[in-house]
């Protein structure tokens, strides 16, 4: 059953854990488009300074890393690497 309440940091987390469960060591966040402008809402939903970076200069300039990974935009699918 699908959960709206679901964040993409959620998704994000859960990816690398299970990454993480079976011996490797995640490094990248391959992002979608989709993804990139949920990713977008969530953050300036949250506020702070984040929010302010991100009306400042984008999202690409203002979010390089999340949870410890390096973000890749604009990919063909979500996965985390």
């Amino acid at each position: 059953m699908y959960n709206k309440a679901v964040t993409l940091k959620h998704r994000i987390a859960a990816a690398a854990d299970k990454i993480r469960s079976t011996g490797g060591q995640p490094h990248e966040v391959h992002l979608t488009k989709t993804d990139a402008a949920q990713l977008q809402f969530e953050m300036l939903a949250e506020g702070g300074n984040v929010a302010n970076a991100i009306m400042r200069d984008g999202l690409n300039k203002a979010v390089r890393n999340i949870l410890g990974l390096k973000i890749v935009w604009r990919s063909p699918s979500f996965y985390v690497s």
